[in-house]
């Protein structure tokens, strides 16, 4: 049986999320039922008891507080203690308004796990501190748990001490299986391209070493708050390194923490074999998240409205609609051509955006040229009609990096060429196909 000092906070908890519909008395026999009787997990029981009698189950404020190799994922009242073993802040849209947010890893003893503090800290706090946390909430994403910290949740800053040290080997990664939220990582791979630049932080302006690392699976953007003296062709290996995103690609991170090795030359193949590009499926790249110098094969399925000839907003950029932009009003629009279009290859689609010298490829004649054709047949949706007629069901390769929002996945081109099919190879594989 449940020591029943032990249960008398969360007694007061179920009681005050069911605004003292109960006696103490009666949640405790309930409570104990659950427990005891049925076996029921405390957390479950108590959102069992709210939920029974038409509370909302999150309302509930005090759990038991867990480790992180315990969060299983679909847990409500969550509390931990944890080292923010990383911690980053970006902008998301919702419902049409900017909205900061938090985001990183927290990590004790036990292992780590990936948070999201949907309200922005309201303290300061850094990389490395120790926190508390009350009221989270856990779910699962890419088939991980993560802790979702929300405005019901209460996050302070306690002392270090109260938090054992997360000790254990980075874990070894190819570049094609790096995920958001990954970290403690160890890399191997090639310097394709760096660069420096000084940006500004909350502590002022540090520098910035970014560009492209590879292996023999693919490549990838990588970020260094730290001057490792790094070079193009260079090959390194680095412990300690964890993963964020841009946009859904995910980006190698690493910092002073991290260890790093020179390798030798022959350790990876040659830098112009790692910049060649693979041929990577839509349903792969929706869950990595998006790719640098993805190579796609896809048919064209649909050309957007919006694609030919447009007029973009001298101000802003904006496409104009008839002959307003949404920000700056009335406008007399810069003239533009671009493609926006649908690709599929069977496993999956994605919106492609090819700018207006991909469309001058594809369309076999300039910017100039497509105006005196708007002119002539007065309507500019003459351009985007032979853009479907060029396009729709051909089969392209497109390459470029692929990003993804809530909207799905989308990919700026860089290249797109028309595919020859091999019919008879196609037919031959048909078959192998109806035969099993």
């Amino acid at each position: 049986m449940n020591n029943k000092k032990e249960l008398a906070p969360h007694i007061e908890d179920i009681n005050r999320a069911l605004n003292e519909k109960l006696s103490e008395e009666q949640i405790e026999e309930e409570l104990q039922t659950y427990l005891d009787v049925y076996g029921v997990p405390l957390g479950t029981a108590k959102r069992a008891i709210v939920k029974k009698h038409e509370g909302d189950p999150g309302d509930l404020y005090v759990s038991t507080e867990k480790k992180i190799e315990d969060i299983q994922g679909d847990e409500q009242g969550l509390n931990l203690k944890a080292r923010l073993v990383s911690l980053n802040d970006k902008e998301i849209e919702v419902e049409g308004e900017p909205k900061k947010i938090n985001y990183g890893i927290l990590g004790d003893d036990t292992g780590t796990i990936p948070f999201t503090a949907w309200e922005i800290f309201s303290f300061d706090v850094e990389k490395g501190d120790t926190i508390s946390v009350q009221n989270a909430y856990a779910n699962m994403w890419n088939d991980k748990p993560q802790v979702n910290i929300s405005s019901k949740s209460s996050v302070s800053l306690i002392d270090p001490d109260e938090v054992p040290d997360f000790d254990s080997e980075a874990q070894p990664c190819k570049l094609e299986d790096l995920r958001e939220g990954m970290n403690n990582l160890k890399v191997k791979a090639r310097i394709l391209q760096v660069e420096k630049k000084m940006v500004n932080t909350k502590n002022g302006e540090k520098e910035l070493f970014s560009g492209t690392l590879a292996d023999e699976t693919g490549k990838a953007q990588f970020s260094a708050w730290y001057d490792f003296g790094l070079e193009e062709d260079d090959i390194v290996e680095i412990e300690g390194g964890y993963v964020r995103s841009w946009r859904g690609i995910p980006q190698f991170s690493f910092d002073d923490s991290a260890e790093l090795e020179f390798l030798d030359d022959d350790e990876l193949p040659p830098a112009e074999e790692l910049r060649e590009k693979t041929v990577m499926t839509i349903s792969a790249l929706a869950k990595r998240g998006g790719a640098v110098d993805a190579v796609v094969d896809a048919v064209m399925i649909d050309i957007k409205s919006g694609s030919g000839l447009i007029f973009r907003c001298p101000e802003c950029g904006r496409v104009v609609q008839k002959g307003a932009c949404r920000v700056h009003g009335k406008v007399e629009g810069d003239p533009d051509l671009r493609v926006k279009g649908i690709l599929d290859d069977g496993t999956g689609a994605l919106t492609v955006i090819a700018n207006k010298e991909l469309t001058e490829e594809l369309l076999g004649y300039d910017l100039e040229k497509a105006l005196d054709i708007a002119k002539d047949k007065m309507n500019q949706d003459v351009i985007q009609d032979e853009l479907e007629d060029e396009l729709i069901a051909q089969p392209l390769r497109t390459v470029g990096n692929v990003t993804s929002d809530e909207y799905g996945l989308m990919l700026i081109a860089d290249e797109i060429q028309f595919k020859a099919v091999d019919v008879e190879e196609e037919a031959r594989e048909l078959l192998d196909e109806v035969r099993v």
